[in-house]
């Protein structure tokens, strides 16, 4: 698990000459708000760059950053480099994934507020951070949910369990309507135990919208963190016949 202060003494350096190599540019166009690292990422010599490139910021855009990155990341030991450097820099340009970019954003001169921008998030997952919490954000079905240590992210299979959830919900809707005289169904009261960050209660209360989701937490962080997850999707936290969060042991 990811803990924060990793000593950046463990990892290898990234000399002058194969940053230059690894981007294929001149010394002159190197990302300026890249050569300086908090790490021993980079050589100590290449501070002079930055003051170079802040001035010329359109020299290195989208894809030089992310292959840039994903080397650095890669001499680090970083794993999943490319996905890392790729889903920093769409975060930065605004775009949910690098792929998404259009041909435009992508040979695009960044600028140096993007630039250190990207360094700054870059510096964090070099700390073996989470890119969860890098971005401070991550999909889960249709939502987008803020993200925060030490609230757990959640993982790929509990997207598969809400939708059991729905499934099972849609198949009890469709048996009760296909009878003569249909019976009244009343409106699904749904108890998560261990909200965290509210990734089922939300994602649930979204696809089964007459339902009741009650989600508690012992931990005050995960609590604070679905209610504020439930602000930014319009969910108040104690409507009756919506969601309500609650804390304690």
């Amino acid at each position: 698990m990811w803990k924060p202060g990793t000593d950046f003494a463990t990892m290898r350096c990234l000399t002058y000459p194969l940053l230059r190599r690894l981007l294929g540019l001149s010394p002159q166009c190197l990302p300026g708000a890249l050569s300086q690292s908090k790490g021993p990422i980079l050589s100590p010599k290449q501070s002079s760059l930055r003051q170079g490139c802040s001035a010329r910021p359109g020299c290195v855009t989208a894809t030089d950053v992310v292959n840039y990155w994903q080397k650095v990341f890669e001499t680090n030991g970083i794993p999943e480099a490319r996905e890392s450097s790729e889903y920093i820099v769409s975060f930065v340009l605004g775009a949910k994934t690098f792929q998404s970019l259009n041909s435009k954003s992508l040979h695009a001169p960044l600028t140096a507020v993007q630039q250190e921008q990207i360094q700054q998030l870059s510096n964090k997952r070099l700390e073996r951070m989470p890119v969860q919490y890098v971005l401070g954000e991550w999909d889960f079905q249709d939502l987008t949910l803020q993200m925060r240590p030490p609230v757990f992210i959640p993982r790929p299979e509990t997207e598969a369990l809400v939708s059991l959830v729905v499934e099972e919900e849609s198949r009890k809707c469709e048996t009760n309507s296909g009878l003569c005289f249909p019976v009244p169904v009343s409106h699904p009261v749904i108890l998560e135990i261990g909200c965290g960050s509210g990734a089922i209660a939300l994602s649930l209360l979204c696809k089964l919208p007459q339902s009741q989701v009650i989600a508690v937490d012992k931990e005050t962080a995960a609590v604070d963190l679905t209610r504020e997850n439930a602000h930014r999707h319009e969910r108040q936290p104690r409507d009756p016949l919506g969601m309500q969060v609650s804390g304690g042991c």
